[in-house]
């Protein structure tokens, strides 16, 4: 497996991922990085086995900081359970070193898959929301946990 940024000729098969994880397709804005964020592809056997972004937010909004934050990753069903999402999550992380000394990261409360794997790289809880910047979970009758890790 290798990780390297994507592009936008990489879409078609992000919609294939997405498809067959039963995720909301990303739009082509989504796919490509950008000076404040990044995106990253796994590539396994020549071709994309996940996806992941994060985003830059310049100001606190509710009880959500400003600063970088991991978004969106999403691992082909075929290839779950390989480290693929470990492996892009520290990628990811160490876009954001790069740049700050604070990373943050929210996921549904039900998520013990992602909510462990985060901790494992150092996510501690902040609280507990039923809205994180515009985002809600299982339409609302889920709270959003948000973390914050800091650079060792």
């Amino acid at each position: 497996m290798r990780i390297r940024e994507a592009t936008v000729d990489d879409l078609r098969q992000v919609d294939a991922i997405c498809d067959a994880s039963g995720r909301e397709r990303w739009t082509p804005k989504m796919v490509v990085p950008a000076r404040d964020r990044t995106v990253l592809a796994a590539i396994v056997d020549d071709g994309i086995a996940g996806i992941a972004k994060t985003h830059f937010h310049g100001e606190p909004e509710g009880g959500a900081p400003g600063g970088h934050y991991l978004g969106g990753v999403i691992v082909s069903p075929d290839h779950r359970r390989r480290g693929i999402g470990f492996a892009l999550t520290r990628a990811r992380l160490e876009w954001i070193w790069d740049r700050s000394s604070t990373a943050y990261y929210f996921a549904n409360e039900h998520n013990t898959a992602s909510i462990r794997l985060h901790e494992r790289l150092g996510f501690q809880p902040l609280g507990r929301f039923p809205t994180i910047r515009g985002v809600t979970a299982d339409d609302g009758r889920s709270d959003l946990v948000l973390f914050r890790a800091f650079r060792a």
